[in-house]
């Protein structure tokens, strides 16, 4: 049995329209990772694959790295160096006023080794800044002999694009691996500019494997209406999107207003069944487990009924009620014990 399940929303608002989008990743929603140097490359992703926040993306072998990496050892040594004579002449100095005289030639190579001091610590600056620009975005990681440069995902998300080659060689600036974060996603639809429903919220169904998940956020209308097609762009930010979910996939939007519709809450049509005079709705229980709960049904609109006697968060089946009807026992029935297995379908007897 070809079964679906969607979860009740919390919401006592009037369903006044609902249209169908698409779930897109904007422009902004795109991270392209480049390189900041110079080097080898090593690829740790694929295309299409899912990342964490933190995965390892590539890894970089640079000679401009290490040469800076070799400067900036030589020039801190020199630093210290001169630091140390620093200290040795003003002791010097010390000494000699304590036994109440001078040494002009000290005092002028104490001047000078300051004076070299404060430039040497200026080019110390410059190298570890210019090391800066190369690792920006990166992490350096000494292996073996080698130091490579670790970039990771700054983001969840998934790899739409890779530029490069394994192994191969890339110049500063050469994009690598493009990658759009999920959590940016949004739906995107139009609704006819010249009848646009009075609404104030708006909530979003998002196909996620055999579920229906509905999901709050936040909604936009573009001011201006297209004069070729007469509509006007609608988009939908979810407060989260579903594990599994790929771009492309179609969306319901329901749009609702805040008028008192006296505590029930809106369903679709499928999801009511006719059992006897009443009407009923069957709820998951526990996985692969139904229930059968009476409701008091409203005026349908839309593809929606409006229901009382169902809780917000609950698991209600809106395709395949019909075929339980038939195989949950009702009122003063028996009907033989069974289960429901992963593809929809019933079997008889304990599951084991």
């Amino acid at each position: 049995m070809n079964m679906r399940v969607e979860t009740v929303p919390g919401v006592t608002e009037v369903l006044v329209h609902s249209l169908y989008g698409f779930l897109l990743t904007p422009d902004h929603a795109m991270q392209t990772y480049a390189l900041s140097c110079g080097g080898r490359i090593t690829l740790h992703v694929k295309s299409a694959q899912q990342v964490k926040k933190g995965d390892l993306l590539f890894t970089v072998q640079s000679p401009d790295i290490m040469e800076q990496q070799a400067e900036v050892i030589k020039i801190h040594a020199a630093v210290k160096r001169c630091e140390s004579e620093i200290a040795v002449l003003e002791k010097r100095l010390t000494e000699l006023a304590t036994a109440g005289t001078r040494n002009k030639d000290i005092e002028v190579e104490l001047a000078n080794k300051e004076a070299e001091l404060v430039q040497q610590q200026s080019e110390l600056a410059a190298v570890q800044a210019r090391l800066s620009m190369l690792t920006l975005g990166g992490q350096l990681v000494k292996k073996e002999n080698l130091t490579e440069l670790e970039v990771r995902a700054a983001a969840d998300g998934s790899v739409r694009n890779i530029g490069v080659t394994q192994g191969s060689w890339g110049e500063q600036g050469k994009p690598v691996v493009s990658m759009s974060n999920v959590a940016e996603m949004e739906i995107a639809t139009t609704i006819y500019g010249s009848d646009v429903p009075h609404f104030s919220a708006v909530r979003a169904t998002i196909p996620a494997g055999r579920e229906q998940v509905a999901v709050n956020g936040e909604w936009r209308l573009a001011e201006e209406v297209d004069a070729e097609t007469r509509t006007r762009e609608l988009f939908f930010k979810p407060e989260f999107v579903p594990a599994g979910v790929q771009s492309g996939q179609l969306c319901r939007l329901d749009l609702y207003d805040a008028c008192d519709n006296h505590g029930k809450i809106s369903i679709p049509d499928s999801a009511v069944v006719k059992v006897g005079v009443d009407d009923v709705v069957f709820v998951e229980v526990a996985e692969g487990k139904f229930a059968m709960v009476k409701v008091h049904a409203g005026t349908s609109r839309r593809g929606m009924t409006p229901v009382s006697g169902l809780t917000p968060g609950q698991k209600i089946v809106v395709k395949g009620g019909y075929e339980l009807k038939y195989i949950i026992p009702g009122e003063g029935q028996k009907k033989k014990a069974g289960h429901f297995h992963a593809d929809g379908k019933f079997h008889e007897g304990e599951d084991h």
